[in-house]
């Protein structure tokens, strides 16, 4: 179902919200992943520090649940409009 934005005129489904949101779930856990072994080894690879891997998975999760909050938001707006 596609839903059309009356303020800015985009049109947004909910399969492509869905899909960005688990590509970014995705990444996030790799980056987490990344950063724990890059931690275990106390080493840095093209100049990343691990705490940086865990600032980025952080951003990719925050991500996540701005995703799932429009998920919601679409589901509500699609069952008020019913």
């Amino acid at each position: 179902m596609e839903k059309r934005n009356e303020i800015t005129g985009i049109t947004v489904s909910r399969i492509t919200v869905a899909r960005w949101g688990d590509f970014c779930r995705l990444l996030g856990f790799a980056l987490l992943i990344i950063g724990i072994i890059t931690a275990a080894l106390d080493k840095t690879f093209g100049g990343f520090a691990p705490i940086l891997w865990f600032l980025l998975a952080i951003f990719f999760f925050i991500i996540v649940v701005c995703t799932e909050i429009a998920l919601t938001r679409m589901f509500l707006e699609s069952k008020k409009e019913k």
